[in-house]
């Protein structure tokens, strides 16, 4: 690269960062009520604020500019550089505009929405050259209307919705300059999403010990995929004996518990971050998950075990985390948001599998509906247990006709 091109990019840069630092939440906040939207609010010079301290108006024009700033930064960087790099530079200096703006002491919004038109920007472009399948974004746009009825926080729709369309992309897209920066700019909002669930408190770990579950059982769930990949990988009856070694791991001790009330007593009183309480006369829930794991690859093939893991894997995961945040329909010992959630995980997770199996697509979102229901309705059997090993079978019965 020469001093020119160099030279260039170094211009690029610093006019998106100027663009960037255009600020109107903060102007808005000056000319209509003469206050600071930093000092008021969630404090943040952006959209959402914009709209819960000045009103809809202001809001509506603070939104169309800041998500066109990294557009037209885009546009400008290619322009002056006269390459693709040159637009990157410039579009990711509007973004550290909008956060670091010289004039306020560098303390400006979050660049969410400068980054989420850029993300909208490329993902129709990856449409219109038929690199993303439409079928995806209808997805993906389902599951956005499903999270925000659930949530009605924007933080928690992309929580789910931001992995989703990272993976899609890893998926359909084929690798590409704008892909790489595209998938950078899906991470750093994610970032930014879950540091304001954590800043503002918007998540509430208690929830967990006042429903008797153990948050980190429950966090800890969506690593038992990476066994999934493994069997991609590996051969079967090696995994099968990594996974088997795992659940008598878990399962020994539940059997010794079950067999002797004064071993029972022992782990519940010494070893209690493990056991929740209704597990006391019971198979703990993680020892059922694993056997239910096992059994699953272990009776079925690749093409069907797979997905019917992912739902056991995903669909819980998804259902505790908004059934106990956002839960307001009770159905059954269920609510209607947590299986709503359960489905959507379901649905995206096969959906996501589908490319790397031979399984036809409906007959995986057949599973997923079968997965659902099993977790939902009160069969009087734990659906750690149930779960992939009834839709595993729905699905495998389906391949017949």
């Amino acid at each position: 690269m020469n001093f020119h091109s160099l030279f260039t990019l170094v211009i690029a840069g610093f006019l998106g960062y100027l663009l960037g630092c255009l600020s109107p939440a903060y102007f808005f906040g000056r000319w209509l009520k003469r206050v600071d939207i930093r000092e008021h609010g969630t404090r943040n010079a952006g959209t959402v604020n914009t709209f819960h301290v000045l009103g809809l108006f202001p809001a509506v024009i603070t939104a169309l500019i800041d998500v066109s700033k990294g557009l037209v930064a885009l546009v400008i960087g290619q322009a002056i550089a006269g390459s693709l790099l040159g637009g990157f530079i410039a579009a990711a200096a509007a973004i550290f505009g909008h956060v670091l703006p010289f004039y306020l002491r560098f303390r400006g919004g979050q660049g969410v929405a400068t980054a989420t038109g850029l993300m909208l920007y490329f993902l129709g472009q990856f449409y219109i050259a038929k690199m993303l399948p439409l079928l995806s974004l209808a997805f993906l746009a389902s599951a956005v209307i499903i999270f925000a009825w659930i949530s009605r926080q924007g933080e928690f729709v992309g929580a789910f919705i931001l992995p989703a369309l990272f993976f899609l992309l890893l998926i359909f897209a084929p690798l590409s300059p704008s892909k790489i920066f595209l998938l950078l700019i899906i991470v750093y909002v994610f970032g930014v999403n879950l540091f304001n669930i954590w800043k503002q408190g918007l998540w509430r770990p208690a929830n967990f010990t006042e429903k008797g579950l153990i948050g980190w059982r429950l966090y800890l769930r969506p690593l038992a995929f990476l066994l999934v990949i493994l069997f991609f990988k590996l051969d079967k009856k090696v995994v099968l004996t990594l996974l088997g070694i795992l659940t008598l791991f878990f399962l020994l001790p539940d059997l010794l518990r079950l067999a002797s009330g004064r071993i029972n007593r022992f782990f519940f009183i010494q070893v209690r971050q493990i056991y929740r309480q209704k597990e006391w006369r019971k198979f703990s829930s993680i020892t059922l998950f694993l056997l239910s794991f096992f059994l699953t690859m272990l009776l079925f093939d690749l093409n069907i075990a797979s997905p019917a893991v992912s739902f056991l894997v995903f669909g819980d995961f998804f259902s505790k985390i908004y059934g106990l945040g956002f839960g307001r329909i009770p159905v059954f010992e269920k609510t209607l948001e947590g299986s709503l959630a359960h489905l959507a995980a379901c649905l995206m997770s096969g959906y996501l599998l589908q490319p790397f199996l031979q399984i036809s697509l409906p007959i995986i979102m057949l599973g997923g509906l079968v997965a659902t229901i099993t977790e939902v309705l009160p069969w009087g059997v734990d659906d750690n247990l149930s779960v992939s090993l009834l839709s595993g079978s729905v699905m495998h019965i389906a391949l017949f006709f």
